[in-house]
């Protein structure tokens, strides 16, 4: 039944940037904020090609150099438990942003598919409340967590600078045993370089994040909506009908045509999340780990310093690590919700009388309803809020692993 129902029901358009296919469908694209936002990232190409390289190669050297001052840090700091965790956590997020470039650009023919498959799926029903609700969920998201780690890296930097005091220190990555009163020019290019690598890292660490996460709340509203259509098939439109011969016979053909409809459109959702996972699964095992490490570093720092700003500093961090992981786990916990209602919507249609072809069709949609839809992280493990508190859970035994190393 399942086969008897498929057509060719999905098909890719060009494979390329969403700014050279601009205008096929209405000059509306679902993910365009978030494509702005990685445009601003260096990762999503412009429509000045010498500029968009220049850009992506300018952010992606000034991470290099960044992170080369970072094992400097880690060499001079010479077994000092407190300065590696501190240099490490803050490298870490370079260095994710950097391995997640790099997973883009070797797959970024998928990420123009993706954009351009979910546009298809979601132009007919553009307007409808739920997809409405999706894409205000994904702005929220995307502008409260820039809005939160901009604020915080804003305080953070001029930090030193208003401390004042004889001992020169940069913002984030410190090179113990240099005197840089000595080298004031290396010292303000090492703090200018700092600055600018965390300003510019954001889009690249959150772009990415918050492009998956919007297309999985699109994905789960096109699976609430087609539930709503498989749950109102039935005969007629209230009241009573005589459903005896050619017309009852014509009536179960069309109902039976629309539930293959509703069947197409689920084969196209689950064929795109299983593309979406494909192209976002290895970056989501690096920001998971990334976040679980940093978490637990943060805390570690938040307990070790004295200084009550610069614990202040960190308790703000932990926040926006938490908060990564668990957007990515409460969304793909969404779309395995809506998947499996499907089976519940599917059971309330008016089923009654409506023939054995489409019992026995809404039954096959029943058990297909029932295979969880799932986003896994490097194809490991999946993402849920049960893991979301098994994350926790590991930052924190981790933490407790490194204050027994520190009392050591």
């Amino acid at each position: 039944m399942w086969s008897r129902c498929r057509s060719p029901v999905y098909f890719h358009l060009s494979q390329k940037p969403w700014s050279e296919v601009d205008g096929q469908h209405g000059n509306r694209c679902t993910l365009a904020g978030h494509i702005l936002y990685l445009r601003v990232a260096g990762l999503w190409p412009h429509a000045q090609a010498t500029r968009y390289l220049l850009h992506t190669v300018m952010v992606q050297l000034c991470a290099i150099a960044y992170i080369a001052v970072g094992v400097a840090s880690i060499y001079t700091a010479r077994g000092d438990v407190d300065g590696i965790s501190h240099t490490l956590m803050h490298l870490l997020e370079v260095v994710s942003g950097m391995v997640k470039a790099g997973l883009f650009f070797s797959k970024r023919q998928s990420f123009y598919r993706l954009v351009q498959d979910l546009d298809l799926m979601v132009s007919e029903d553009w307007d409808r409340p739920e997809l409405e609700s999706a894409r205000r969920w994904a702005r929220r998201m995307t502008v409260s967590l820039t809005a939160y780690i901009y604020t915080l890296i804003l305080l953070w930097l001029p930090a030193p600078l208003l401390a004042g005091g004889d001992q020169k220190l940069l913002p984030v990555v410190q090179i113990e045993g240099v005197d840089w009163s000595l080298w004031p020019g290396a010292y303000a290019a090492l703090y200018a370089l700092q600055c600018a690598v965390l300003l510019t890292q954001v889009p690249v660490v959150i772009g990415l994040d918050c492009f998956f996460v919007a297309a999985m709340l699109h994905v789960a509203a096109l699976l609430q909506l087609l539930g709503q259509r498989v749950s109102e098939l039935q005969l007629i439109n209230g009241g009573v009908a005589d459903l005896a011969g050619d017309v009852g016979l014509k009536r179960r053909q069309v109902l039976y045509a629309e539930l293959c409809t509703c069947i197409v459109n689920h084969q196209k959702i689950t064929k795109y999340l299983r593309d979406l996972e494909a192209a976002m699964s290895t970056m989501v095992l690096v920001q998971l780990s990334t976040n679980m490490i940093c978490l637990c570093m943060g805390l570690y720092q938040q307990i070790q310093i004295k200084d009550a700003l610069t614990a202040l500093q960190y308790a703000m961090v932990l926040p926006f690590h938490s908060t990564q992981i668990y957007f990515y786990c409460w969304t793909a916990d969404i779309i395995t919700q809506q998947g499996e209602a499907l089976s519940e919507a599917a059971y309330s249609s008016h089923w009654v009388g409506a023939g054995t072809g489409f019992q026995r069709a809404l039954c096959i949609v029943m058990a297909r309803a029932h295979k969880p839809l799932l986003i896994t992280a490097g194809h490991l493990y999946p993402v849920n809020t049960a893991a979301f508190v098994a994350l926790m859970k590991a930052s924190y035994s981790y933490y407790t692993l490194l204050r027994q190393l520190d009392g050591d």
